[in-house]
């Protein structure tokens, strides 16, 4: 079979050569229509020579030559558009190169099977809010005992899953306390604000995720430590306003706010909100 399927290919090949045949690909006087339009030459050949994924079909091919080299080979309703290709078909045409191994990138988009064609594919933007805050509860868990890593893990997950919620994002700036890396529990808080807009005024107490007030107390006494080494540093600066306010501890914080308020800065999207609700209390 495999003899006869490549014997049919040599004379299919040699036929193609043979004609000076100009017409694109299709076979419409010039005018194209399929997924290979940007191909040369085509000709009919009979069923037998083709042992790709049309073996099924009983009709005759189209051989033509694409830009690249390479012999693809379809049946003639795959020049009519997609809308004429069968749904058995959902991987287009089969093209195969000069060594004669078949060749199977994915269909173009447009084609059944494609990239936006995929059933399994999710629409961009879905949520999953309800998933989001049972994997939130379990990074809260996690959190308090003491297993960062894990918990970082699902909150990122509930992130992901609830685009429009500033939660899982706050309790990333948490871990990033936990670490002592300031500038990235800065940019969570951002994040929060962007994703959740107004999320300060309806926040909880912080706190209740350390479980310890104890061990809120101790990472904010580090924080603390390290801007009196770093008074610089507005990043740390801001995570402590927002540690303070969402704690309850709100004038300290308005003064922190106050503080890093400068016109002749960039705005910061995360000290703005806070801002706001320290002028709304």
């Amino acid at each position: 079979m495999n003899t006869c399927r490549r014997s049919g290919l040599a004379i299919a090949i040699l036929i193609l050569a043979s004609l000076p045949i100009s017409a694109k690909a299709g076979g419409h006087g010039g005018r194209s229509h399929g997924p290979h339009a940007q191909g040369g030459s085509s000709i009919a050949i009979p069923l037998g020579a083709v042992g790709g994924g049309y073996g099924g079909f009983g009709f005759l091919y189209f051989a033509s030559i694409g830009a690249n080299g390479a012999f693809t080979f379809a049946p003639p309703f795959a020049f009519m558009g997609p809308q004429a290709v069968p749904p058995a078909m959902l991987n287009g045409p089969v093209p195969w190169g000069m060594g004669g191994g078949p060749i199977a990138p994915p269909p173009p988009p447009g084609w059944p099977g494609g990239p936006d064609q995929r059933r399994d594919a999710k629409p961009p933007g879905r949520q999953d809010s309800a998933r989001s805050a049972q994997l939130v509860l379990m990074g809260d868990r996690l959190f308090r005992a003491g297993k960062l890593r894990n918990a970082e893990e699902r909150y990122l997950q509930a992130a992901r899953l609830d685009i429009a919620s500033a939660g899982p994002r706050v309790r990333l700036a948490q871990v990033a306390l936990v670490r002592e890396q300031y500038a990235e529990a800065a940019q969570r808080l951002r994040e929060a604000e962007t994703a959740q807009p107004g999320w300060i005024v309806t926040a909880p107490d912080i706190q209740a995720i350390f479980g310890e007030p104890a061990e809120f107390a101790s990472r904010l006494a580090r924080l603390e430590s390290y801007l009196q080494a770093h008074p610089n540093d507005r990043d740390a600066w801001l995570v402590l306003g927002a540690e303070w306010y969402l704690s309850g501890r709100t004038a300290r914080a308005a003064d922190v706010f106050l503080r890093l308020d400068d016109p002749a800065r960039k705005s910061d999207v995360a000290l703005a909100a806070f801002l706001d609700a320290s002028n709304r209390r």
